[in-house]
C-alpha cells in the first residue's frame, strides 16, 4: 500500500499544526496570514458571507472534513515520516534551545521572541466519517474501535487518544473523527533534529501541560476520550445520556503531556550531553499572563511603549506579526468563559492604552461559550481603544470570514519603534518561574 504523504496524514487547522508552521514562519521573519492556507482560497473564504448562516456552518463542516484520511487508509501512515516532515518545516541553523512537548499558544508566541522551535508530542490525524450523528457517542467509539488498530500497529510509537467533542466541534466531528497522536518516545527525526541543532550545552525544553481527562480504555495503546478542554467539565460531558462510562485517566487528548516522552528525552539528553528543563502547568491557558508579562518586559527593555495587548484566540495568531507591531500578546485557549475569566483577571493586576482581541469562530453556540458582547466589554477596559479585530460580532461564532480578514487587520497595526533582537531564552524561562501555576524545573 502507497505510504499517506505527511502532509497529507495530519491536519492543517489544528493547534498542534498552526502553531508548528506559525512559529517555523517567525523564525523566519514572516508572517501567518490566512491561517496558514493559500491566499487562492481567500475568495472563498470572504465569499461564504453571502450564505445564509445555516449554509455557511454546513460548509464549514464540509470543508473540515475534507482534510479527512479515509478509514482505509490508515494502515498507510507513517508517523516516522510525518516526524521527519514535521522538522523540515525549520529553516536550517542553531539554537540555543529546543521546546518539544505540548501544543500552547502563548509558548509559541515566547518561542516566536526567543527565535526558537519547538517540536509537537500531538498531532491530529483527521479521519473521513461523512454523515456522522455527533450525539450517538456509541457509534464514535466504535469507528475507533474498528479503524484505530491499522493504525496503532503502523506506528509502535504512538499512543492514540480518539477524542469526539460533540458541544465545540459539532460542526467537524459530523464529517471526521478525530484521533489524536502522542509520541511514547523521540521519533528518529527529532533525535536527529535535536543533535544538529541544538548548540553545545543548550537545553531541551519540555512542555508538560497537565491537563488530564476521564477516558474510556479501548486498548494498550488507545483510548476514547469523550469532550475535551472548553466551555464545558468532563463531568457534564459524561452526564449526557449514552456516554460510555469512563474506566481510565489520560493526557487531555488536544493539549496534555503524554509522560512517556519524558524518559525518552532525558536519555538522549544524557547521552549527548545537554541538560533538560522541564516546563509545568494544569491547563492550557496557565502561560498566557507570564507570557504576557515576560513579553512586555522584554519589549519595555527594547524601547517600545508596550502599551497595546494584542488577545488571540486559538490558532487565530501570528507571531511574527506581534513581535514587528510591538504588540503583548494574551492568548486565550477557545473563546470561552474559562478564557474571558483569565484575561480579565489579568486585567485587574495590568493596565493598556489598547486592546485588540481576535476570535476564533468554530461555528457552534457551544456551551460555555463567551458571545461577542463579553469580549467587547473586555476590550473596552483599555485606557484609550478597546476592539474586536478583524471580527463581525453579528456573526460570531459563524463568522468564519474572520479566517480571512484578521490578516488584514494585523497589518493595518502601527510597527514597532526599535529593532528586532531575539530575548535570550534564560531570560523566557526566569518569566515563567516568577509565575504562580508554572513550574520550572532545571
Amino acid at each position: 500500500m502507497k505510504t499517506v504523504p505527511p502532509e497529507d496524514a495530519v491536519a492543517s487547522f489544528d493547534s498542534a499544526s498552526a502553531f508548528l508552521t506559525s512559529l517555523a514562519r517567525a523564525l523566519q521573519q514572516r508572517g501567518f496570514p490566512y491561517l496558514g492556507q493559500s491566499r487562492l482560497k481567500v475568495p472563498l473564504v470572504r465569499g461564504s458571507a453571502l450564505l445564509p448562516e445555516r449554509l455557511r456552518r454546513r460548509a464549514y463542516a464540509i470543508a473540515s472534513g475534507r482534510e479527512g484520511v479515509r478509514p482505509e487508509r490508515l494502515g498507510a501512515i507513517d508517523l516516522e515520516q510525518v516526524a521527519a516532515w514535521v522538522t523540515t518545516r525549520y529553516a536550517p541553523g542553531r539554537s540555543e534551545a529546543v521546546l518539544i512537548g505540548s501544543s500552547n499558544g502563548a509558548l509559541t508566541h515566547l518561542a516566536a521572541a526567543c527565535g526558537v522551535p519547538w517540536l509537537p508530542q500531538t498531532l491530529l490525524v483527521p479521519v473521513r466519517r461523512h454523515g456522522a450523528d455527533p450525539q450517538d457517542f456509541g457509534a464514535a467509539a466504535e469507528f475507533g474501535v474498528r479503524h484505530g488498530p491499522a493504525l496503532l500497529e503502523a506506528n509502535p510509537g504512538v499512543d492514540l487518544h480518539h477524542m469526539h467533542d460533540a458541544n465545540q466541534d459539532a460542526l467537524s466531528s459530523s464529517q471526521m473523527a478525530y484521533f489524536r497522536v502522542k509520541w511514547r518516545r523521540l521519533p528518529r527525526a527529532y533525535e536527529r533534529f535535536l543533535r544538529e541543532r541544538l548548540l553545545p550545552g543548550a537545553p531541551v525544553v519540555v512542555v508538560a501541560d497537565g491537563s488530564t481527562w476521564p477516558v474510556t480504555r479501548m486498548g494498550e495503546r488507545h483510548v476514547f476520550q469523550l469532550g475535551a478542554q472548553g466551555g464545558m467539565t468532563a463531568e457534564e460531558y459524561l452526564a449526557a445520556p449514552g456516554a460510555p462510562p469512563p474506566d481510565d485517566v489520560a493526557a487531555e487528548a488536544e493539549w496534555g503531556f503524554g509522560e512517556g516522552l519524558l524518559g525518552s528525552v532525558r536519555g538522549w539528553a544524557a547521552r549527548h550531553g545537554h541538560r533538560v528543563v522541564e516546563l509545568g502547568y494544569a491547563h492550557p491557558q496557565d502561560p498566557s499572563s507570564a507570557v504576557a508579562e515576560t513579553f512586555r518586559g522584554w519589549l519595555r527593555a527594547r524601547g517600545e511603549a508596550a502599551d497595546r495587548l494584542l488577545v488571540t484566540s486559538f490558532v487565530v495568531h501570528d507571531p511574527w506579526r506581534t513581535i514587528t507591531s510591538g504588540s503583548v500578546p494574551f492568548w486565550t485557549f477557545f473563546p470561552v468563559r474559562a478564557a474571558a475569566a483569565d484575561l480579565a483577571g489579568y486585567l485587574d493586576r495590568s493596565s493598556y492604552d489598547e486592546i485588540d482581541i481576535m476570535l476564533f469562530s468554530h461555528g457552534a453556540d457551544s456551551r460555555g461559550l463567551a458571545d461577542a458582547r463579553t469580549w467587547q466589554r473586555l476590550a473596552d477596559r483599555a485606557g484609550r481603544r478597546g476592539r474586536l479585530l478583524g471580527v463581525d460580532p453579528e456573526a460570531f461564532p459563524a463568522d468564519f470570514t474572520t479566517f480571512a480578514r484578521y490578516t488584514k487587520a494585523l497589518r493595518s497595526l502601527p510597527d514597532a519603534t526599535g529593532p528586532w533582537s531575539p530575548m535570550p531564552i534564560e531570560e523566557a524561562l526566569a518569566g515563567l518561574a516568577a509565575a504562580h501555576g508554572i513550574t520550572v524545573h532545571r
